[in-house]
């Protein structure tokens, strides 16, 4: 009994086995990325420099006394719109007053010195005609006269000097403007030219930049660029170079450029932060590639080329960015398919399909015989 069982369980495990043998193998995964392409060509290059700068009015002045005094009032504050003529400030005029009225006493002593010679020549001149007196007093009497009458002279423009210097205590604006700064304070104590107030001149708004001086060449006085304000994204104004300066500045090395801003919008304001688009002329027809085409094989930078369904990678030379495309200049042709979406998870001879290619149904392997 127990050997019949045991045949039995060898015949089953025998058939068990054969049933087994006759299923078909297990076909193996193909690893196939998914990814995005573009077909590249050459397409027109219009690229810019853009440079930091600063809204500002055309003239700008730093306004002084032209006396030295205390300061004792101050009529104006940072911000306010001032109008030709308008008092700024104002200087302690005691000593100024004291010198006017010394001047004014000098003129008047000039004037009677210059009284009493003209009187003593007129006398001598007369004896001289009735032979009482001599030419050499007559002419000693003239020159007496003459040196008066230079006195009395240099006395008068002293005296008009002293009043135009009184009224240069008083600092008011000479033209219509805002005021961007107030330098002194009363009770300050300032020399002759020493700045007060600096006014912004009412009239033509421009945009102040710095141009490094591997770019100058760049730039020309009368192009045409575009500027834009921080504080209004995604707008831009046009303009015009009016002027750039002829020499670096010793300290930055960079060249100072005024951008004219014809018809300036209100919302472009003094002092505002500002930036200077300067278009590249001459520039040839590039390759354009979306910025996350770019991936780094072997220290080179590049993209993968898709070619009959598999990757190659390929190393490019690249100009610069425009937007959010690389410029290339070598390494891939008119034509190649350069994957565009998935890059960073290909390697060497990946299997690649497009995302929106069809997909084919899987191949099943034909069963075995049994």
């Amino acid at each position: 009994m127990n050997a019949t069982k045991t045949m039995v369980t060898v015949f089953s495990l025998a058939a068990l086995s054969l049933l087994t043998a006759c299923k078909p193998a297990p076909v193996p995964a193909e690893d196939v990325r998914l990814v995005r392409t573009i077909t590249v060509g050459a397409t027109p290059t219009t690229t810019a420099n853009t440079y930091a700068g600063e809204v500002r009015a055309r003239t700008e002045s730093a306004l002084a006394f032209r006396v030295g005094g205390k300061i004792v009032s101050r009529a104006v504050n940072v911000g306010d719109t001032v109008k030709a003529g308008q008092v700024l400030a104002r200087l302690d005029a005691t000593d100024l007053k004291l010198g006017d009225q010394a001047a004014v006493a000098q003129v008047a002593a000039a004037q009677a010195q210059f009284k009493v010679t003209k009187g003593d020549l007129e006398r001598v001149r007369g004896l001289k005609q009735k032979g009482f007196a001599s030419q050499g007093e007559l002419d000693r009497f003239d020159a007496q006269h003459e040196a008066a009458k230079s006195q009395l002279q240099s006395a008068l423009v002293q005296a008009e000097q002293v009043k135009n210097q009184t009224g240069y205590g008083v600092l008011s604006a000479d033209a219509d403007g805002v005021v961007m700064a107030v330098l002194a304070e009363a009770g300050q104590v300032v020399a002759s030219g020493q700045p007060v107030v600096q006014i912004a001149r009412s009239g033509a708004i421009e945009v102040a930049a710095a141009i490094p001086e591997d770019r100058v060449n760049t730039v020309r006085e009368g192009m045409a660029v575009q500027v834009a304000l921080w504080t209004a994204s995604g707008k831009t104004y046009p303009g015009t170079v009016r002027e750039l300066s002829s020499a670096a500045d010793p300290l930055t090395r960079t060249y100072a450029l005024r951008v004219a801003v014809p018809n300036a919008p209100p919302e472009m304001r003094l002092r505002m932060t500002a930036s200077v688009v300067i278009p590249l002329e001459g520039l040839p027809d590039l390759i354009h590639i979306p910025a996350a085409s770019m991936v780094t094989q072997g220290g080179k930078a590049g993209v993968w080329v898709a070619q009959a369904g598999v990757v190659k990678f390929r190393a490019v030379e690249f100009a610069g960015v425009q937007g959010n495309e690389v410029l290339a200049t070598a390494g891939l042709v008119a034509g190649d398919v350069v994957v565009t979406a998935g890059a960073a998870f290909l390697s060497e001879g990946q299997k690649v399909r497009q995302l929106s290619a069809p997909v084919k149904p899987a191949q099943t392997a034909p069963a075995a015989a049994g």
